[in-house]
């Protein structure tokens, strides 16, 4: 089911003191203004143009948080600026990635270029196929019907919620694949960073073959039996938790919606009375309703960027982990069939030997070695991508600790910074509304 969309994005906030080391990007909080003098009656109400007015698609918050390793050099990207190249069925979004480094290997210590959607997935493809047994970093999945909307277009430059979101998204991708000690130093990930070159594709599909050895394997090895059964846990709960996001910033949107029509309904009413403080104090009240709206509407889109979209990540990095899993039933394959190739060879030179075919025993002899020394790779490949893939997930465990410390410690100052201006909007109102009473 598509993911919803919220109608705007919210505006980056500052919560004094900060209580992590980094938080998104921040603008100073406006204080709430005093209440203003209505407009006379008969006229119509500020609220009702604010609640009118289109909902402007800002630049969506980026999370600069601090690199969840620590690294000798930087190597810091951003994805942002979405851009509509050409019109009709061959229109495409190109994305900026800018980068700056201090690792020597580049050319450059800062660099932009711009990249489509498929390129970002090839990259993926790419480092998912080279890289067995680590977890990478999943890219966002297509959507034929956000892509179908954008190429249905005419023309114009109107960056959707869906196009800022996949940014966002891909950032944060980006991000993963440059935090990793092993694969930040791939020359493919460097080019792509560096210049518009095209990605090889991986020499095998991945998945497919993946699908292809995965029946009938009986798990013999007791702490991988037990992380297995922790994934799958974890894997139920936080899709549980991303679609129980999901109804909140569903919810939270109607909210929004049925305030603005209230205030709508209150300003109404307020040019229909005849009480001059009155129809006042229920303009000022309409208007601090409209106000209250949007700080819903704000609500939802912290609910989704800042909550939602980490809880679909880790989603994503579960998938990432449950491949690392598959790469390593393959090689365990791969070395029985070995071992069995290697039987087979031991068993073909012994029955030379009984039968006294001499002139057989040289060819024989050469392939049993042949089957030892493939034998013996297979299990060294299956003992190291084992030892790689129990490091990945004993890292995940600090990260993922880290992570969702700090994305809880960001939502909540956001939503106790919007709570805040709510309840600053009505400090404001309240002197106006006890004044009626002197009337």
């Amino acid at each position: 089911e598509p993911e919803p969309e919220p109608e705007a994005k919210p505006e980056p906030l500052t919560v004094a003191p900060p209580v992590v080391e980094a938080q998104p990007a921040s603008l100073p909080v406006e204080p709430a203004a005093p209440a203003q003098p209505a407009e006379p009656a008969k006229k119509s109400s500020s609220a009702s143009a604010a609640a009118a007015a289109p909902a402007k698609i800002v630049a969506s918050p980026k999370r600069k948080t601090a690199p969840s390793r620590e690294h000798a050099q930087s190597l810091d990207v951003t994805v942002s600026n979405p851009e509509r190249v050409g019109d009709g069925m061959s229109a495409y979004i190109a994305y900026t990635v800018d980068t700056k480094t201090t690792m020597p290997a580049f050319r450059q210590p800062s660099s932009s270029i711009k990249h489509r959607f498929s390129e970002f997935l090839s990259l993926y493809k790419y480092l998912a196929e080279t890289y067995q047994g680590m977890i990478v970093a999943v890219c966002p999945p297509k959507d034929a019907i956000g892509t179908s909307i954008i190429k249905l277009k005419s023309s114009g430059t109107e960056i959707t919620p869906f196009i800022e979101r996949r940014a966002a998204a891909l950032d944060r991708f980006l991000r993963r694949l440059c935090d990793h000690p092993v694969i930040r130093e791939d020359a493919v990930l460097r080019a792509f960073l560096e210049s518009e070159e095209k990605v090889p594709k991986p020499k095998t599909n991945t998945l497919a073959v993946m699908a292809a050895k995965l029946s009938s394997f009986m798990e013999t090895d007791e702490w991988f039996e037990d992380k297995q059964r922790e994934i799958d846990t974890l894997d139920a709960q936080l899709k549980k938790l991303h679609v129980a996001a999901e109804g909140l910033v569903a919810r939270r949107k109607e909210l929004s919606s049925s305030t603005t029509a209230f205030a709508e309904s209150f300003a109404a009413l307020a040019e229909a009375e005849e009480v001059a403080g009155l129809t006042k104090a229920m303009h000022q009240m309409a208007d601090v309703e409209a106000k209250i709206a949007k700080l819903h509407n704000k609500h939802a889109a912290r609910d989704f960027y800042d909550f939602g979209e980490i809880i679909n990540d880790y989603v994503t990095l579960v998938t990432a982990i449950r491949h690392c899993f598959v790469q390593r039933v393959i090689a365990y394959k791969d070395w029985q069939a070995a071992e069995a190739t290697l039987t087979k060879k031991n068993e073909a030179e012994a029955k030379f030997k009984a039968q006294n075919k001499s002139e057989r025993l040289p060819q024989a002899a050469q392939e049993v070695s042949d089957a030892k020394d493939a034998a013996a790779a297979a299990k060294k490949h299956f003992e190291e991508l084992s030892a790689t893939v129990r490091g990945e997930l004993e890292a995940f465990e600090g990260i993922k600790v880290k992570e969702l410390q700090e994305t809880m410690v960001s939502y909540v100052e956001a939503i106790m910074t919007l709570e805040h201006q709510t309840v600053k909007a009505w400090e404001a109102f309240l002197p106006e509304a006890k004044a009626i009473e002197t009337l």
